[in-house]
């Protein structure tokens, strides 16, 4: 670990975004301080502000990574899929896999309070991730499904379905009225009934 009062850290914006998921793990995004996460991370109180505003800032960059990730595995879905039916489908139990997969991302990349307007970087991957979905919808309505509905119309009650699902499965509500259904389950049966 390096000394805390040392100025040379191997990759300290790194370090940093470590401890606050470790910290958004164990008190949410908005139960430390970015004293804390310094204090996790091993480095003085002012190490942060080399790369961080503040503490907003801090999240805003562990929220832009998350949406990064998501996206590589939004893509992956995409792009296994068969037709444009499957492509929505496997995106949606992508996303869900993902979120249960990454709690802690996915509770600052919704949970933060963030304005993303305020983060130009991660309004930008928000946008990357959300435009798959809307990639989907364009293959859908190319083959004759959504048609002529607007791609964001027709995109944000899938969204809200798989968001919505994802954030009961992490917040264990769906085993806390006795559904064992597997998430991504729901998710294929909900969304190839929307697509009939």
């Amino acid at each position: 670990m390096a000394a805390r009062d040392s100025y040379h850290h191997g990759d300290l914006k790194r370090a940093l975004t470590d401890a606050a998921l470790s910290l958004v793990a164990e008190k949410g995004p908005k139960g430390f301080t970015l004293t804390e996460a310094a204090r996790r991370a091993g480095v003085s109180a002012a190490a942060p502000y080399r790369h961080f505003a503040d503490k907003a800032e801090l999240l805003a960059t562990v929220a832009e990574q998350g949406f990064h990730d998501l996206h590589t595995e939004l893509d992956a879905a995409a792009r296994a899929a068969a037709d444009p039916k499957c492509r929505v489908i496997e995106l949606g139990a992508a996303y869900v896999r993902w979120a249960i997969g990454h709690p802690d991302h996915y509770r600052v990349m919704f949970g933060a309070e963030l304005t993303k307007a305020d983060h130009a970087a991660l309004a930008s991957a928000a946008q990357q991730a959300f435009g798959d979905l809307l990639d989907a919808v364009t293959k859908c309505q190319e083959s004759g499904i959504f048609e002529g509905q607007d791609p964001r119309e027709a995109a944000a009650p899938l969204w809200s379905l798989v968001h919505g699902v994802a954030a009961l499965a992490i917040g264990g509500e769906l085993r806390g009225v006795g559904i064992e259904q597997d998430p991504q389950d729901i998710i294929a049966g909900v969304v190839t009934q929307l697509l009939a």
